[in-house]
């Protein structure tokens, strides 16, 4: 799955938002992990109510108080959203650990 954004560059939903662009940086976040992709909008009801549960399950499955290998799991975002600032609203109350990818890669659509 980590070949699938090669070559491409991955945020990180945190405030600074600081990009993945290195095959190195990469291939240590998604590499040997079970990555989940997750397509939705902001604006998209079934995306609002599903986002919650996505979240709660994703930080069971990523915070060492609740599990004990919990590097194991990466996600990544792929928006669907009309608008970057959509998308950005709908990150703010998302896990800091979440990837995404930019508001205008191609391989969103």
């Amino acid at each position: 799955m980590a070949s699938l954004f090669s070559g491409r560059v991955l945020i990180r939903n945190n405030s600074d938002q600081d990009e993945l662009d290195t095959e190195a940086e990469l291939s240590r976040r998604l590499e040997n992990r079970l990555v989940l992709l997750f397509f939705g909008s902001g604006s998209c009801p079934q995306c609002q109510a599903f986002a919650p549960i996505l979240r709660d399950f994703f930080v069971k499955l990523t915070d060492e108080f609740y599990v004990l290998r919990a590097a194991q799991l990466a996600l990544v975002y792929v928006s669907q959203d009309p608008t970057e600032e959509q998308q950005d609203l709908f990150l703010k109350d998302m896990p800091k650990k979440w990837l995404f990818l930019p508001f205008g890669d191609d391989l969103r659509r």
